[in-house]
């Protein structure tokens, strides 16, 4: 049950690094807060530390910090957790409101990780793929981020609810068409290391900037004026790059140039969101 909501003009601002404390499914969570606009302005990304992963997914801290590697952005505090499957998801150190450093992953990306664990557990042993399987039953993303909103600006209203549902959607649409791009990249004799290469091309072409730079804007503090007057939510951004890459695996047949397919798909998104 949500906590009670409070009077709009009782709602405080939300900042990157703030810290709350709050219960979901009788469990207490210490959650951050990422980016104050992560899902729309006004509309928080938050994330969980590896001590809420040990505490109800069952994996210790140490293999946890085994898994990491330095190949995310480690200028912008950006790491990645890499998985015995070989998949990786980001980890994000962010300097918390109250002084203290902080090491989280974005909430729905525990899930995934669990999911992953499960069916690729490595090492892990029988208690802690039985912690992951019961994280996977209780865990809503949903639930868990209208609980997080409802203690940080006391409220979570339709305007909540349709932006993380359409930011949801989007990161699901993503997934699937991510898989269908890299195995058409395979399919043209595209290397693994070549992929964030072509990443790049689809975010140039689209935003005008590098796959990181455009992840720097989901990450920044709230109020710097450049991002403020520019900031595009996350959501949109994920519709479009699954858009395109999803284009790109329907245009290309064997002996088509790549990057002439690529350009065709970005051209048609570009038109799409009338760019």
């Amino acid at each position: 049950m949500l906590t009670k909501t409070k009077k709009r003009s009782e709602q405080r601002e939300v900042r990157r690094g703030d810290r709350i404390s709050m219960s979901y499914e009788t469990r207490d969570f210490e959650v951050i807060v990422i980016d104050p606009d992560g899902l729309g302005k006004g509309k928080p990304s938050v994330g969980l530390g590896f001590r809420m992963a040990e505490k109800y997914m069952g994996i210790n801290e140490p293999n946890l910090s085994r898994w990491l590697v330095d190949e995310g952005d480690t200028l912008r505090g950006l790491q990645l957790l890499k998985l015995p499957s070989g998949n990786a998801f980001e980890v994000i150190r962010i300097s918390g409101t109250d002084g203290q450093d902080y090491v989280v992953v974005e909430a729905s990306n525990w899930m995934d990780i669990a999911t992953d664990l499960l069916v690729h557990p490595g090492r892990l042993g029988k208690a802690t793929k039985e912690k992951l399987a019961q994280f996977v039953r209780w865990f809503a993303v949903k639930g868990f981020y209208a609980e997080a909103y409802a203690n940080l600006k006391g409220t979570y209203n339709k305007s909540d609810d349709r932006a993380l549902t359409e930011w949801l959607q989007a990161r699901v649409a993503g997934i699937s068409a991510r898989k269908k791009y890299t195995d058409t990249l395979q399919k043209a004799g595209a290397k693994p290391t070549d992929y964030g290469k072509w990443t790049d091309i689809v975010y140039y072409g689209l935003f005008g900037f590098p796959a990181s730079r455009i992840k720097q804007q989901w990450d920044v503090v709230s109020g710097v004026d450049l991002v403020a007057r520019n900031h595009i939510p996350k959501s949109m951004h994920l519709k479009a790059i699954a858009e395109c890459e999803g284009l790109v695996s329907m245009l290309y047949y064997p002996g088509r140039d790549l990057w002439d397919t690529h350009q065709q798909a970005i051209d048609v998104i570009l038109h799409r969101y009338g760019g």
